[in-house]
């Protein structure tokens, strides 16, 4: 069974378990003499404990791959059949291996992934300074660039090997006509970057931001007449619990501090995607492009590391968001949001019905996250950004088999793909990823093996020297030996223990050290 074929089997495994529940009736009594009520607890609590042992093996990297087949291939059939007691004997015997700890990791020959590229490789790092270029000032991002430099050194050959800074496009909350911060200039701030960068001879990259839309009550309040923007008909361009059209009332997200915030984004509003294609076209990348057609003038094209187009997009699944989620379910809980599943105002906009609705919901939702990102790098591609230099973001470890989270985003690892970009994702070593990113690269190699990147990197996730953590060194080799071009570093955290993880892995010695090495490497 591929890869591709086994991404949603966690939640098909529940789904026909409920779905057994209902429709096969008891086959007369066994020994015990034990009602179909009393069998269906009794599944039910063994099928939980099973995902949670199959939990356990994805965040230490091991994929359990036997464990799913085999409740795939004898659970299911027994459930269907209404054979209870067969069914809890198959779930005895896969607890009873998780429950033997966990399988010995051995190291995957992983050398027919191997790549080398004549593109330039990109460590792209989170200086702070570079938020002041919203304001006009160049000053205090020169300085930060001039002690990184004293840090890690300049590239020896920039064209080969380069590294450079990030600055954040907060493509909603800028947009001038809606901007939050009337000083904030996006058309200034991306001048500056170039500037800074020609000056410098460091690459810029730049992430846009396409889900951060709490300054636009306009689009989003449908729901409160006292606060400004609202409208009922508001309720068209936020995600649904259901077919009758109920929406829900906030995106959560965890990053270290649970956070409630404006509505999720119907992605295929057709109001929300004429603002879209209105803030790319007028405001996003005619600086973009300017910077570009200079660099090209100066011959100095080297310096652009790219575009990550959005921000690890999702169409929660909040029905499962106490298991997954326990954080944000508590929030849930304090506003009194409904634990249910998003994406029904996007599936009716696909044609979908309460009457005819997907076959697979999973499938369904992670097509619409792929499309929503699509769109934005289209219309960046119409507006003369190179196709070759923008990449996706998608969270790689929520994403892949073994990890139940998929569940909760509905964004599989091949959402990254689209004809529009490359592919890029959030690679912590952790979950599947925690030993090796062999996943990433079978999925490469079934899109043909693009370049691509991460647009949200650290070595270490959690406390520092932790469970979570890699040296920079191999880090970096894991990415740029087989295919990547540009690795996006994050320090950027809402909770100190977090943001001081991050900061360790990107800063620290050994990282600087890893930096300057690669940056200069030995002559031939």
């Amino acid at each position: 069974m591929s890869l591709n074929e086994r991404k949603y089997l966690l939640p098909v495994l529940t789904v026909v378990f409920l779905l057994s529940m209902f429709l096969v009736p008891l086959q007369g009594k066994d020994e015990n003499e034990r009602t179909r009520e009393e069998w269906v607890k009794i599944c039910e609590k063994k099928l939980k404990q099973v995902e949670a042992g199959m939990e356990r093996w994805a965040s230490a990297g091991i994929p359990p791959f036997k464990i799913r087949d085999i409740m795939l291939a004898e659970f299911i059939p027994n459930m269907k059949a209404g054979k209870y007691q067969e069914a809890e004997k198959v779930a005895d015997r896969a607890l009873k291996m998780l429950n033997k700890g966990l399988p010995v990791y051995k190291p995957r020959n992983l050398k027919k992934y191997l790549r080398k590229t004549k593109e330039t490789q990109y460590i792209i790092l989170p200086i702070r300074e570079a938020g002041q270029l919203y304001g006009g000032q160049t000053d205090g991002l020169d300085n930060g660039i001039q002690q990184t430099i004293a840090k890690i050194g300049k590239a020896t050959d920039p064209r080969q090997r380069n590294w450079g800074f990030h600055l954040i496009i907060h493509t909603w909350r800028f947009d001038p006509k809606h901007s939050v911060n009337k000083r904030a200039d996006i058309a200034r701030a991306v001048r500056g970057a170039f500037d800074v960068a020609i000056r410098n001879n460091v690459a810029v990259h730049f992430t846009i931001d396409s889900h951060e839309w709490e300054n636009r009550p306009d689009l989003w309040n449908y729901a409160d007449k006292e606060k400004p923007g609202y409208d009922p008909k508001n309720k068209a361009n936020v995600e649904w619990i259901d077919w009758d059209g109920t929406p829900h009332p906030h995106r959560y997200r965890n990053w270290g501090v649970p956070e409630g915030m404006a509505p999720v984004i119907c992605y295929n509003s057709p109001h929300v995607l004429r603002e879209v294609s209105r803030m790319i076209g007028e405001v996003v990348a005619p600086p973009i492009k300017a910077g570009l057609d200079r660099l090209k003038k100066e011959g100095k094209e080297y310096l652009f590391s790219g575009v990550t187009v959005g921000a690890e997009p999702a169409l929660p699944n909040y029905e499962n968001v106490d298991r997954l989620r326990p954080q944000i379910a508590k929030l849930m809980d304090q506003n009194g949001s409904p634990k249910a599943r998003l994406g029904f105002n996007a599936l009716t906009n696909k044609g979908y019905s309460k009457t005819e609705p997907p076959k697979d919901f999973g499938r369904a939702l992670a097509q619409i996250n792929q499309e929503y990102t699509s769109f934005w790098s289209q219309k960046l591609a119409e507006a003369g950004i190179p196709i070759q230099k923008m990449y996706t973001h998608v969270a790689a470890g929520a994403g892949v088999v073994g990890s139940p989270q998929v569940e909760f985003t509905n964004a599989p690892l091949d959402i990254a793909f689209n004809h529009h970009s490359r592919p890029g994702w959030t690679t912590y070593p952790v979950g599947p990823f925690r030993n090796d990113f062999g996943l990433l690269y079978e999925e490469l190699a079934r899109h043909g093996n693009p370049h691509w990147a991460s647009t949200e990197a650290s070595p270490t996730m959690g406390p520092s020297g932790g469970k979570h953590s890699l040296s920079m060194k191999d880090y970096l080799a894991r990415h740029f030996d087989y295919g990547a071009t540009a690795i996006v570093f994050n320090t950027g955290a809402t909770s100190k223990a977090l943001s001081d993880s991050l900061t360790e892995g990107v800063w620290g010695k050994e990282a600087l050290q890893a930096y300057r090495e690669h940056l200069a490497p030995p002559s031939k």
